[in-house]
């Protein structure tokens, strides 16, 4: 892989790219908050009245577990009725503000979405939010597309092209990099539930970004760390306009892995330090690439006279430290929250066979070799969820239901730990003589 350099030239570069997406951002929300209001206010009023139907707002198409605090770990469809609510409130006619202030309307509490949503499209909302400290970039997709569909049919559509993809990308995986990384990644899509998915648009940028991005990676040829260093900050700078801070971090730590995956010779002549700094350098643009953009909006949205500065510092306050536990308290209630969900409410009795099974096999057939300094890398990308627990504390607590998703990353770095420290081959012939007798 051809190494990358910081230099001026380089620099430029970037900015360029920068300055490009956030040219084509306001661009594309400018052409969809253009579209006529007569046919997407329709079907969004058409889709209150589906949700309506249903015996509550909680999908029941939704995974097993409970949260001591708050109850049903299911799909909750909340913030798709604020991004409905954003998507009915925009004003054809004055299309550059409806975009830069994200107005939504309603009677309730800023947070009580469905019930504001619902009050909007019977005319009964008489408050006003204003919503602009995210970019809100899924109106350039979700708004056209609620000119021809309502929110049932748009899950349904949903549902097949994100399947499709992911199908996809275990068959590529599966004859790229072998069979045992296929299992690995089809594992840690079930943990996650990834059949839920589809059924709920908040969850959906950050996983069909992780997806495509990584069938791009595996379908192209890239040699260049430049070319990874400019897909990695395309990746962020999407996942800042596109998403409402789920689990971010899985559009960084999942394609990278496969960078790992695709260049595996290449990287196994590396030592740890230069697998660590390409780690480093990946995360780095990444960083960049998500905090710039979301900056953007921030300082786009001051210009217009409107104080979002200290309304996003309070949140970013809030969603970090909490308001009542103290520091440490915050940070262990949001990692055992999120590890509970994933590991021991969901899928308890599989993880306890996964655990003996990669436990014992692990202290029979590891490898009497030193471990290449790849298997360490991912043992540091395993634990990055657990990091982000720590940073983002009160928002890994509060939205478990969905934060927990992050751990795919841990359950693909550990397997392929795993897969790198022990003797396939003696695994292999082992499990042929177990299942011939």
């Amino acid at each position: 892989m051809e190494q990358f350099h910081i230099n001026k030239k380089n620099i430029f570069t970037f900015g360029i790219l920068f300055v490009s997406l956030i040219v084509i951002y306001l661009l594309v929300l400018f052409l969809s908050a253009s579209l006529p209001s007569e046919k997407i206010r329709k079907n969004i009023k058409e889709s209150v009245q589906i949700i309506n139907d249903q015996r509550d707002w909680i999908d029941p198409i939704a995974f097993r577990s409970h949260d001591d605090k708050h109850g049903p770990l299911t799909i909750n469809i909340g913030s798709d009725a604020l991004m409905m609510n954003v998507i009915y409130n925009i004003d054809s006619e004055s299309p550059l503000k409806s975009i830069l202030l994200n107005r939504f309307s309603g009677k309730y509490d800023f947070y009580d979405c469905m019930p504001n949503l619902i009050a909007t499209v019977n005319e009964d909302a008489p408050i006003e939010y204003i919503y602009g400290r995210y970019w809100h970039g899924y109106i350039a997709i979700w708004r056209p597309l609620f000119v021809f569909f309502n929110y049932l049919e748009l899950r349904t559509l949903n549902f097949f092209v994100f399947s499709l993809l992911v199908f996809l990308l275990v068959i590529c995986t599966a004859k790229k990099t072998g069979y045992f990384t296929a299992l690995a990644l089809s594992l840690s899509l079930v943990y996650i539930n990834f059949w839920c998915i589809p059924m709920a648009f908040q969850y959906l940028s950050v996983f069909y970004l992780a997806v495509i991005s990584s069938l791009i990676i595996m379908i192209f040829n890239i040699q260049k760390e430049s070319s990874y260093l400019k897909l990695f900050f395309i990746i962020a700078s999407l996942t800042a306009f596109l998403d409402f801070l789920t689990v971010p971090l899985i559009t960084f730590g999942i394609p990278f892995i496969f960078v790992l995956i695709k260049h595996e010779n290449y990287i196994k002549k590396q030592s740890f330090k230069q697998i660590f700094g390409l780690l480093f350098k990946f995360g780095l643009f990444w960083t960049l690439g998500f905090i710039l953009t979301w900056l953007m909006k921030i300082i786009i949205v001051s210009i217009t006279d409107m104080d979002v500065i200290s309304e996003s510092i309070r949140q970013l306050h809030y969603r970090v430290n909490g308001a009542e536990a103290s520091f440490l308290e915050v940070r262990y209630v949001a990692i055992y929250r999120n590890l509970k969900a994933m590991f021991f409410e969901i899928n308890p009795w599989q993880t306890l066979f996964i655990l003996i099974f990669v436990v014992s096999t692990w202290f029979l057939f590891r490898k009497k070799e030193k471990f290449s300094p790849v298997f360490y890398i991912y043992i540091i990308l395993s634990i990055i969820p657990y990091l982000w627990y720590s940073l983002a504390s009160e928002h890994s607590i509060m939205h478990c239901s969905f934060t927990y998703r992050l751990q795919m990353i841990t359950i693909l770095g550990l397997l392929l730990a795993y897969r790198d420290s022990v003797d396939m081959v003696k695994i292999k012939e082992k499990i042929k003589k177990i299942l011939i007798k």
